[in-house]
């Protein structure tokens, strides 16, 4: 396990079990912590509704059937959405140091394109850009630096992304739902924000939902409310709103081992399977990379063929129907989201997917499918959000 991947961890297990945030859990960082940034300045957005240009992608998706037969899925965006999302993306800057620099660059843009961008077909997107801890300083090589300033840097990443959803919340809500969403680094600090300015507080009203995979979310055994949130539970059905999303994929043949679990006493890891949030197993609708393109390039094995025989496939996105299934489970693996392939007979696809976090290239034990967890439930994240926002009461 790197060194970042026990940092993020142990500021993780202060956050959730403690209810903590990353200044709370590093509170002798040095006290001149950095200013944050201006979000009225549109360069430090890596998509906004009016920012020309910006997260407008082809999603277009090759539906492979099991069959063998190929067809094309376009992708619009909504003409006149009813809700926001608000992203927070991963650990995915490619800035030499610790602290990302606040530059806009295509490691962002790759993150909102495989992760959320998708989600532009139910709500107008708002990315701001944060001073996030770095994808550089994952690499075995770097230099791990002082606790003070590893501290500072959490730090600087959260006052981020406070100052951004004041912004939004100030300039541009004007009152709408808004779904929150953030993997990896990026769901600690939207963590940390729902404790600052929402759970248990007036805005808690506009919120449709908090997804928040590849992080740690607890609730005392037993309960649904009083760990990491104080009013936010899990999701149960799709007509629930105010609600949280938050799950860790991992492959159901390879859970992670018994050795490597995290045990938090008295506390219980929330998982809510995306496709079936009243419990049990349901299938997946994802949407992956056609060329095995993920949020972290370094991190990432090649793509093998999506069909026996293999084919050309023209669209940048790939979906299996029936293909994939997942199921939540809590065993001596711990709790996580069981991602299967479930292939018909006869199945001229592969159903392999390019989605291990590969560390000197063989997969890293503790971070499962971490790469696609938002990829691999995309479709079905779509279909629970659409009747969420419907569920929503109407503003006064």
């Amino acid at each position: 396990m790197s060194d970042f991947t026990k940092l993020l961890l142990s500021l993780a297990a202060a956050l959730a079990v403690q209810g903590l945030s990353f200044k709370d859990a590093t509170a002798m960082a040095p006290a001149d912590s950095a200013t944050p940034l201006d979000y009225a300045d549109v360069r430090h957005w890596v998509c906004r509704p009016d920012l020309p240009g910006a997260c407008r992608d082809d999603l277009d998706a090759a539906v492979l059937e099991a069959s063998g037969a190929v067809w094309t899925e376009p992708f619009r965006p909504a003409a006149s959405p009813k809700a926001d999302c608000f992203y927070v993306y991963p650990t995915v800057s490619e800035s030499p140091g610790l602290t990302a620099e606040p530059v806009v660059t295509e490691a962002e843009r790759r993150a909102v394109r495989q992760q959320v961008e998708r989600l532009s077909s139910l709500c107008r997107l708002f990315v701001p850009f944060y001073r996030q801890i770095t994808a550089t300083s994952m690499k075995p090589d770097f230099e791990k630096p002082s606790s003070d300033v590893q501290a500072l840097a959490g730090r600087t990443a959260e006052a981020d992304i406070i100052a951004a959803w004041d912004h939004y919340i100030s300039h541009d809500n004007g009152g709408r739902p808004v779904i929150l969403i953030g993997h990896s680094q990026g769901a600690a600090m939207v963590i940390n924000l729902i404790r600052e300015r929402i759970d248990d507080q007036l805005l808690q009203a506009r919120l449709v939902s908090a997804i928040l995979p590849g992080w740690f979310v607890q609730v005392p055994v037993g309960k649904l409310v009083g760990g990491t949130f104080k009013a936010i539970p899990p999701c149960q059905n799709d007509r629930q709103t105010g609600c949280v999303i938050a799950y860790n994929a991992v492959r159901a043949e390879r859970p992670i081992p018994t050795d490597k679990v995290f045990h938090h006493e008295g506390q219980q890891q929330v998982c809510t399977n995306p496709a079936a949030l009243g419990g049990g197993a349901g299938v997946l609708r994802p949407y992956l990379s056609t060329r095995g393109e993920t949020i972290i390039p370094a991190f990432t094995a090649p793509q093998p063929d999506w069909t026996q025989p293999p084919i050309q496939i023209g669209a940048p996105f790939v979906t299996a129907p029936g293909l994939y299934s997942a199921e939540c489970r809590n065993d001596e693996h711990g709790v996580y989201l069981a991602i299967s392939t479930t292939p018909q007979p006869s199945d001229r696809r592969t159903g392999a997917i390019a989605g291990d976090w590969m560390m000197s290239g063989s997969p890293e034990p503790t971070m499962g499918l971490h790469l696609i967890d938002l990829n691999l439930a995309v479709g079905n994240l779509i279909d629970v959000l659409q009747r969420q926002i419907a569920a929503m009461p109407e503003r006064p």
